[in-house]
């Protein structure tokens, strides 16, 4: 399948940090959340889809986020951790080359993605424990970004939203 086939099947939707994304899932209870200091579902699940025109903007949640890869090309996700460090994954099928089919990027870890083969697409889908909330979602700006973590100008200019 293609991308525009995916969207359609899919009934993905824009979604604000870039792509286009469908929950597809949620817990059938929720609990009361420490850190959101709200009910949360215990878990929720999206699919998610990136092309080589729309990347995931650098964001950062309060909560785990699972990524698993269903198909297309690979994408990269960066991480910058509390502490400040950067690093990226590749998320995809070419296992031997190094890149995984799972990755979880870690609670208030910012992030961002991005297909960087032209022409192409990946779907995923996104796990997050507990489960998400726009409440818990805080998209960067990029010159908040640039003031905090200069060393990593490159990625920050091209993923982050001004």
């Amino acid at each position: 399948m293609k991308r525009d086939d995916y969207i359609k099947a899919l009934n993905l939707e824009p979604h604000q940090e870039g792509g286009w994304f469908r929950q597809v899932y949620a817990s059938d209870k929720q609990f009361y959340d420490e850190d959101s200091k709200a009910e949360r579902f215990y878990y929720t699940s999206i699919y998610f889809l990136l092309d080589d025109t729309s990347c995931s903007h650098f964001h950062r949640l309060n909560h785990d986020e699972m990524w698993y890869y269903h198909d297309g090309e690979a994408i990269t996700i960066h991480c910058i951790t509390p502490e400040g460090k950067y690093s990226a994954v590749k998320l995809g099928k070419n296992v031997s080359a190094g890149e995984r089919m799972q990755f979880r990027v870690p609670k208030n870890t910012i992030f961002a993605s991005e297909v960087v083969k032209p022409d192409s697409f990946c779907l995923v889908s996104c796990v997050v424990s507990p489960g998400f909330d726009y409440h818990d979602f805080e998209l960067l700006k990029k010159g908040d970004l640039l003031k905090q973590y200069p060393a990593y100008k490159k990625v920050i200019e091209r993923l982050a939203l001004d």
